[in-house]
């Protein structure tokens, strides 16, 4: 596909060098880091055969580059095979930037993986990629709220700390055995893998599908710091929550969790907030299920705070997004095995879902 002076292509290994140049424009100028991170996320990926995204040239250089990142969900007893496509790590050459690339290239997304794939879900738009991403017609399926907890002093302490960014996890959080609480820096595939299938089922839900494999490849993710917090009873792991943290190390975003009985959870967070690990604490509001929805909330989590007015004013209230991959599409695009991608009642969505978690 050529637009004025550029062609738009689908990404081939050969572009590897050229795209991980242009990419320090947005991920940094540590070309090695940036280079684990890319094979990560695509290369190494389960869910594909070869990386996938959209690539444009302008004189035979890489000017431009949308990836994809392929994450699998199931609706239990109906269908384990369902490959999703994240839109991330877009980024355009700051020469040419303006020229609406961006959204060319996720277009031009749309009519390769047309009857790959089944839909895109967006779980990361910003502020400026927002409008991009409505002009593609990706529809809002849900603000992308939170419930959290956070103190006066926590909230002061966090603000403080906003700009800061440190490589390693903070030395104050402890690791180790705690009475029936493990705190790791590893995740235990197997374990985890045993309770998400254990856990109350949630039939005619899409769920993320979580098996050992996901696990192994998930949390290897260098870019991002995890806690993995495990409650053993009588010897077997009986839940887990992993927490990523942020740069700063002073908040903790709740991004996969899971349980057998309808106690671990609870006790994994009060064993958190009492060791004071973070400031702030947060887990997605829109999709937890009605028992841990309440006990979060009894715990102190809110919707409605001090803090979650800041962010609302500093981030907005950015949407999560769906639509179709089919470029074309109609309203029959927009289901799966009877379900609306369009209706949120129909998703069961974590934090680790989304590409950036």
């Amino acid at each position: 596909m050529v637009f004025d002076d550029y062609e738009i292509c689908l990404y081939r290994s050969e572009f590897f060098p050229l795209v991980i140049d242009l990419l320090q424009y947005l991920l940094g100028s540590d070309e090695n880091n940036n280079r684990s991170y890319f094979k990560w996320k695509y290369d190494e990926n389960p869910y594909t055969e070869s990386p996938l995204g959209i690539v444009t040239l302008f004189e035979g250089k890489v000017v431009g580059f949308r990836g994809y990142f392929a994450t699998r969900f199931q609706i239990k007893g109906k269908n384990d095979k369902i490959i999703s496509l994240c839109p991330g790590d877009t980024c355009v050459h700051p020469d040419h930037r303006r020229k609406g690339l961006s959204v060319i290239m996720g277009n031009r997304a749309s009519e390769e993986y047309t009857g790959k794939y089944p839909f895109f879900l967006n779980l990361s738009s910003t502020k400026i990629s927002l409008p991009g991403y409505l002009r593609m017609r990706f529809l809002p399926l849900n603000s992308k709220t939170y419930l959290t907890k956070c103190s006066m002093a926590g909230l002061v302490k966090y603000l403080f700390n906003a700009k800061k960014r440190f490589d390693q996890i903070d030395p104050k959080i402890k690791f180790g055995i705690f009475d029936d609480i493990i705190v790791s820096r590893q995740p235990r595939p197997k374990e985890m893998h045993v309770l998400i299938e254990r856990q109350e089922n949630s039939a005619d839900k899409i769920t993320l599908y979580q098996d050992e494999n996901f696990f192994r490849w998930r949390y290897a993710n260098k870019h991002n710091k995890y806690i993995f917090l495990y409650r053993k009873i009588n010897e077997v792991v009986a839940g887990y929550i992993v927490v990523r943290v942020s740069p700063n190390n002073r908040r903790g975003y709740i991004v996969d969790y899971a349980q057998e009985d309808e106690t671990s959870i609870e006790r994994i967070l009060k064993f958190i907030i009492k060791a004071r690990c973070f400031d702030v604490l947060s887990i997605y509001h829109f999709s937890l299920i009605d028992t841990i929805k309440h006990q979060v909330q009894d715990l102190g989590f809110k919707n409605v705070s001090l803090f979650r007015a800041i962010e609302r004013r500093v981030n907005g209230e950015l949407p999560l997004l769906i639509r179709p991959v089919k470029h074309n599409y109609s309203e029959s695009d927009f289901f799966v095995e009877g379900l609306d991608l369009r209706e949120i009642k129909n998703w069961h969505i974590k934090g680790i879902c989304s590409d950036d978690a």
